[in-house]
C-alpha cells in the first residue's frame, strides 16, 4: 500500500488535468460526429430538392408511419407551420396564420393536381 509520502502530488494534479482534457476531447469528437451527421442531412435535403425540381419526385416519408406516404409528411409540415402562429393574436400573427393557411390549401391543391393523395386527416378540412 502506498502512503501519501510515496505519491507525487504534482503527478496527481497532472492526472486531474489529463482526465479533464480527455473528457473534453470526447465532447469534441461527439460534436464533430453530430456536425458530420447534420451536414449529411443538409446534403440529402438538397439532393431531394434537386430531384423534385428535376422530375417532380418526392422523397419517401422520413419516418416509418402506417401511411408511408411523402404526401403525409408534406401535409403535416404545412399544418405544423400554421399551428406555430395560430395563437399569435397580433395583426402580424393573424396575417401570418392566414398566409400559412392559404399555403397549406395550395399544397393540397397541388397534390391533387399532380395526381397525389391528400391524406384524410388533412384533406377533409381543405
Amino acid at each position: 500500500m502506498s502512503t501519501p509520502e510515496q505519491i507525487d502530488g504534482t503527478a496527481v494534479v497532472t492526472t486531474y488535468f489529463e482526465d479533464r482534457i480527455a473528457a473534453a476531447q470526447k465532447e469534441v469528437e461527439a460534436a464533430r460526429a453530430a456536425l458530420a451527421a447534420a451536414e449529411a442531412t443538409v446534403a440529402q435535403r438538397q439532393a431531394e430538392r434537386e430531384a423534385f425540381v428535376r422530375d417532380g419526385s418526392l422523397p419517401p416519408a422520413a419516418y416509418n408511419s402506417a401511411t408511408g406516404q411523402p404526401e403525409w409528411e408534406l401535409c403535416q409540415w404545412a399544418q405544423t407551420r400554421s399551428a406555430r402562429v395560430a395563437f399569435d393574436l397580433t395583426p402580424a400573427g393573424t396575417a401570418a396564420f392566414r398566409r400559412l393557411g392559404a399555403e397549406e390549401k395550395a399544397l393540397h391543391q397541388w397534390l391533387r393536381e399532380t395526381g397525389r393523395t391528400v391524406p384524410n386527416p388533412f384533406g377533409e378540412k381543405a
